[in-house]
């Protein structure tokens, strides 16, 4: 994934970052464009860049101004596109999507370059530049057909924005004043695609996710990404889809020991009681950090039957907040997820006994990693997971991390154990006081670089330190088993699951 360089040193030489907007005459031709900025820029910078460069552009070209809007889909090239029409409403837009002629769908591939209608869309376009207006049609997902057109007059601001995943296409660029790409990250794209054409076009989660993992990855790849190395304005978008989620499920978690009688008595008389047993597999989403991710996908086993949730978490302590949507899937789709470049972090066992009523839910779990029960009271009410937690006794022995922090956790206190004991000293290392793997990770790294370097200064042998380097690298290790391209994903996941299932028989 590309890296944002906004804040880096190489804009700070540059000066402001308006003054990176240079023009530049196009080869062969009488009008400008703005000189590439190298460094990719953040959403709002990226914004800001733009509107300078449209400015530019009007003052220095005559007739219609035509910016490429491109990018993967779901990193956000429409509502970057909406930004800047919020801003200038006078800007005429063009969606890429209407232009897809269903008659040229293989294999359901609806990704594929040629399902573009680029007859038309040349056509429109050079109609909007003869001053004329252009019919353009409408697109409908559901049906997956052409269902009509509309008028597009030619803009008053002179400018044209045309958006979708091939918008800087070899067909389009000699036409673009301004290329811009807009890209995000494999999962949280995932995500957003995801959610959006629920929406959009009433397809099923498994179905959207083999699609991407079958067809529009493997399209981005082999035709998108090579376009948008041409842009001359590159955007990094950032933004988490979960923060959009509504009704995050508050937790509390202890591991002090509580009685039934206890839990009984703080629920209503309504309540259910059951037992469960859950295998959540957790993938690791392509280029994370396996020890400070905390947007993991899980693949959930309960009774038989396989759920994914997107989820994410945040610590607002002593909570765990977890916003979360969830659906039933095929198994199945563990490959297509692996294909994408998720790895398989850890699989986790749980037994849980379980008590819920209308408001609040309390699990006593048994974990076999770590070989300890916990409690949990969940909610959607703070208050009320709160005060079922204080008459259960909890207060004052909250565990305010989820269950794979805790064992990223453990696994990192364990290893600094093996340390040096003038290290271990100095690094002073106490489970109770860290709130995060991160924050231990970062402490534990920072001690172990000066370390090893103080060694090599030394001539000291530093065999250790790489004894060290390896243990703790031994996660992404373990993860790069599963990124060989040559190797069947389908066929992995299936002896994957096959042999966790039968190391808890």
């Amino acid at each position: 994934m590309p890296k944002d360089t906004s804040n880096g040193e190489s804009t700070q030489r540059a000066g402001l970052l308006k003054d990176q907007v240079r023009l530049v005459k196009r080869k062969n031709c009488d009008r400008y464009e703005i000189i590439s900025i190298p460094d990719n820029l953040s959403f709002e910078k990226g914004f800001f860049v733009v509107i300078r460069a449209c400015q530019l552009l009007v003052q220095k070209n005559e007739g219609l101004i035509i910016l490429g809007v491109a990018g993967p889909s779901g990193a956000g090239k429409t509502v970057f596109t909406e930004k800047i029409l919020s801003f200038m409403p006078s800007v005429a837009v063009i969606s890429m999507d209407n232009y897809n002629d269903a008659s040229r769908v293989v294999d359901g591939n609806f990704d594929d370059p040629r399902l573009t209608d680029y007859d038309t869309l040349l056509k429109n376009i050079n109609d909007l530049k003869a001053g004329k207006p252009a019919e353009v049609p409408i697109y409908d997902f559901k049906s997956s057909s052409r269902i009509g057109y509309r008028t597009l007059e030619v803009p008053s601001s002179r400018i044209l924005i045309i958006e979708g995943i091939y918008a800087l296409s070899e067909k389009l660029r000699p036409f673009l004043d301004l290329r811009i790409s807009v890209t995000g990250g494999v999962h949280f794209d995932l995500v957003k695609r995801v959610l959006r054409d629920i929406q959009r076009a009433g397809q099923e989660p498994s179905e959207i996710i083999h699609q991407i993992s079958e067809t529009v990855y493997p399209m981005y790849k082999a035709f998108i990404e090579p376009d948008l190395k041409t842009a001359h304005i590159k955007i990094i978008n950032k933004f988490n889809p979960f923060t959009g989620f509504q009704s995050p499920t508050y937790i509390l978690k202890s591991s002090r020991d509580v009685q039934v009688d206890q839990i009984k008595s703080a629920l209503s008389e309504e309540h259910i009681e059951s037992t469960e047993q859950t295998y959540d597999i957790y993938l690791l989403p392509p280029g994370e950090d396996p020890e400070t991710c905390q947007s993991y996908l899980r693949m959930r086993n309960k009774d038989g039957k396989y759920s994914l949730m997107f989820e994410e978490w945040v610590t607002d302590s002593p909570f765990v907040i977890s916003p979360r949507i969830s659906f039933e899937v095929s198994v199945k789709l563990l490959g297509g997820l692996m294909a994408l470049g998720y790895t398989i972090a850890t699989i986790l066992k749980r037994s849980s006994h379980v008590f819920s009523d209308e408001k609040v839910c309390v699990k006593i779990d048994w974990l076999e990693q770590l070989n300890r029960h916990y409690v949990q009271v969940q909610g959607r009410d703070r208050l009320i997971v709160k005060s079922v937690a204080d008459q259960l006794g909890l207060e004052g022995s909250y565990t305010p991390r989820t269950y794979i922090e805790q064992i990223q956790l453990e696994k990192l206190v364990n290893e600094v154990m093996a340390l040096p004991d003038d290290l271990k000293t100095k690094l002073s290392l106490d489970e109770d006081l860290v709130s995060s793997p991160k924050e231990a990770l970062s402490r534990a790294s920072a001690e172990r670089v000066a370390w090893r370097n103080k060694n090599l200064r030394s001539g000291l042998s530093h065999s250790y330190a790489n004894h060290r380097e390896k243990n703790l690298s031994k996660i992404d290790t373990d993860s790069q088993r599963f990124d060989d391209r040559n190797t069947d994903s389908a066929t992995l996941a299936n002896q994957v699951l096959h042999l966790a299932t039968m190391k808890y028989i």
